[in-house]
């Protein structure tokens, strides 16, 4: 409250007249300034404990037993004020010293980050004092304000919307920063629809011309008329194109326009070294199975975005195959051609003289006894067939006028040998390699010949012989 001098000196000692000497005080603070004024809720402290506040006049009727009490008086926005009253005292004026805070403003233009020149800057307090400034060429002004006060702060300047704002001012200095914008222009960002990231180099048009390209915060700055419907395309790399109609209002600072992602397909091809497509082939996606090529090596994996992904191939007998690959906008094909990764098994072939035999069919024999390669021998009795190293194996060999025989073969024993035999030779061969030797059999049938013997002689004994039907006719 704002009084005259000489009103404030007769209302202290008319308040004084009516104080009990002795055993109170009448504590009257008051602001110390070039203006006088009564602070009420400031607070009184009697002996280090809170004895109360001054009321909206500024004054506070202190009582006390005994010795006067140090009094220290204390109010936000001012120095601390310490004393006793005299012996006789029965009022007291206390004078409070503004403490001052310094307010440091940032202006710049919410689109472009640019500062704003003389921006009108000005703060009103709860009392209704008010204080102002113009920012700089640098868009910074500084404003005295009281410390630890509340203030209301309005910002305009020329072409920009006016901001209004409440701030507490802290013990010394404090700083804010205030973005303006634009009366005459809209800031439309683009945005990703699911994570919200701006997406730059997004070609925006409005009413089918060309507004502009996103900047690396995904914002393209317009001055497009405010209360009427547009037409916006928005296109990005990556984003299905996004169509819609919008109108913005004079409250509206920032428009966002988001796009989702584009879905594409991709056929993945697996070929050998020799183009032929591998059927079978595992294919993981960012290290995740999408299943196994078809007959014809290929397999489609569809709903993909338009982002480098890690495709993995895997095939038995072959070396994994593992690339990068960013799908387009269109169905796109990925070729993996897989390296073998085995070896040669070598088989030499011969007969029981240990020459070679050429034209022989050798097969290689999987765990099942199926047939997983063939080849036939050349001139020097050699085939070589793929196999995984260390892995054991059977090969059968077969050639006409021979027996066919079958044994066990490894990578590791290079050149693995096989010997056929033929009927002239098989007396020869060992049981081991297929052949049946003829002493065996002429003796197995030596012993079936005598067993039919022996047999029918003990029949003979047992059943006498009957005449036949034919002689016992005769004898008739």
């Amino acid at each position: 409250m704002h009084i005259p001098g000489a009103c404030f000196v007769s209302i202290c000692l008319i308040l004084s007249m009516f104080l009990v000497s002795g055993s109170s005080v009448m504590v009257i603070v008051f602001e110390q300034s070039d203006r006088t004024v009564l602070i009420p809720d400031a607070i009184i402290y009697a002996d280090g404990k809170i004895a109360g506040k001054t009321d909206i006049n500024g004054a506070y009727n202190l009582s006390f037993e005994g010795h006067h009490p140090s009094i220290r008086v204390a109010k936000g926005g001012y120095s601390e004020w310490t004393g006793s009253p005299a012996e006789n005292d029965t009022a007291m004026l206390v004078p409070l010293q503004v403490r001052n805070s310094t307010l440091h403003i940032d202006v710049f233009d919410a689109d472009t980050l640019n500062p704003i020149k003389d921006a009108y800057i000005f703060a009103t307090s709860e009392d209704g004092v008010r204080s102002e400034a113009n920012s700089a060429f640098d868009g910074k002004a500084e404003i005295a304000l009281r410390a630890d006060q509340v203030y209301n702060i309005e910002i305009k300047a020329q072409d920009f919307q006016a901001v209004r704002d409440t701030i507490v001012t802290g013990a010394d200095f404090s700083t804010v920063q205030y973005p303006l914008v634009r009366n005459d222009r809209i800031s439309i960002r683009v945005t990703d629809s699911v994570s919200g990231v701006s997406i730059p180099l997004a070609v925006i048009k409005i009413d089918g011309a060309i507004a502009g390209i996103t900047n690396e915060r995904g914002v393209v700055i317009s001055n497009i008329s405010r209360n009427v419907e547009h037409a916006y395309d928005v296109s990005a790399e990556g984003y299905d194109l996004a169509n819609l109609t919008k109108t913005i209002s004079f409250e509206d600072q920032v428009v966002d326009i988001p796009l989702v992602k584009a879905k594409t397909t991709v056929f993945v091809s697996v070929y050998n070294k020799d183009q032929k497509p591998l059927s079978g082939a595992k294919v993981t996606l960012d290290g995740n199975l999408k299943g196994d090529t078809n007959e014809f090596g290929r397999i489609m994996i569809s709903s993909l975005e338009m982002k480098p992904y890690e495709f993995g191939v895997t095939h038995d007998g072959y070396k994994k195959n593992t690339l990068s690959y960013a799908p387009g906008n269109e169905t796109g094909e990925l070729i993996v051609v897989l390296e073998s990764e085995l070896i040669d098994l070598s088989v030499f072939v011969s007969d029981n003289y240990g020459k070679p035999l050429c034209n022989v069919s050798v097969n290689l024999l999987g765990d099942g006894q199926e047939t997983l390669s063939t080849n036939e021998t050349g001139l020097d009795g050699m085939s070589v067939l793929p196999a995984i190293e260390g892995k054991p194996y059977r090969v059968k060999a077969e050639k006409g006028g021979f027996y066919p025989n079958t044994t066990a073969v490894n990578t590791q024993n290079n050149p693995n040998q096989i010997v056929l035999h033929t009927p002239a030779t098989i007396n020869a061969s060992s049981p081991s390699e297929g052949g049946i030797p003829w002493v065996f059999v002429i003796g197995l049938l030596v012993v079936l010949a005598g067993g039919a013997g022996i047999y029918g002689a003990m029949s003979k004994k047992k059943h006498p012989r009957r005449k036949s039907r034919s002689s016992r006719r005769k004898s008739l």
